[in-house]
């Protein structure tokens, strides 16, 4: 089967998104819409990296750099409250109907009166049928890649089946510490960089699960 009937398409797709997410022009616009919070930008710039790779058809993207950016100024906007944007849906929605975009199509309306339960089903099944392609988004902070991006998985998949949808502090960092000691509890560190080990990992999970939700699926 062709790999871009699969989420995230080819490798090359991928590295392609990689050199735009890395590009300074991209990440100096991503500061100013962030109004010069560097934490915030890369927070933004991760989690519009990891939404764009994870399109089921990536070949129907015109003018990919450009929808990156839109994407990426729509997720600093929600989180930011900028003035003008456009709502980021689930983009997989439009490819599927065969309509080449450059801009995220409007979101669905959600059904308030859905049962959570149902919810948690379909997050679960998303980061289940992203599973591949989600792991392969999650930066490689450690000298273990492979156990790093397992356990933000992990914990992603945990907080949904727990219908929590945040990230607590205490919780995760002792969950962080339990699955993965060498590097969350790695001896002789200093407080200062197992904090941001710690930061960096919760910022990661909250990037994966808005990667396969739409916003008011987390409130």
């Amino acid at each position: 089967m062709d790999n871009t009937d699969t989420p995230g398409g080819s490798s090359d797709f991928q590295q392609e998104l990689l050199v735009i997410r890395q590009d300074p022009q991209v990440r100096k616009l991503a500061l100013r819409w962030a109004k010069g919070d560097a934490d915030l930008a890369e927070d933004a710039l991760q989690t519009a990296y990891i939404k764009v790779a994870t399109v089921r058809h990536p070949e129907r993207i015109e003018h990919r750099r450009a929808y990156f950016l839109r994407v990426l100024k729509n997720e600093i906007a929600g989180q930011y409250a900028l003035p003008q944007a456009t709502p980021v849906d689930d983009l997989e929605d439009a490819l599927d109907r065969g309509i080449v975009v450059c801009a995220p199509a409007p979101p669905r309306p959600v059904d308030e009166t859905a049962c959570s339960s149902l919810r948690t089903q379909s997050l679960l099944k998303r980061l289940g049928d992203g599973h591949d392609c989600l792991l392969a988004t999650i930066p490689a902070r450690s000298d273990d890649p492979r156990r790093y991006r397992a356990v933000i998985y992990d914990a992603a998949v945990q907080i949904v089946r727990e219908a929590r949808y945040e990230i607590s502090d205490a919780d995760s960092s002792e969950a962080f510490r339990a699955a993965y000691p060498d590097f969350f509890a790695q001896p002789g560190a200093p407080a200062n960089l197992l904090h941001q080990r710690f930061s960096r990992a919760r910022a990661d999970v909250k990037a994966l699960l808005q990667a396969v939700a739409r916003r008011e699926e987390l409130i």
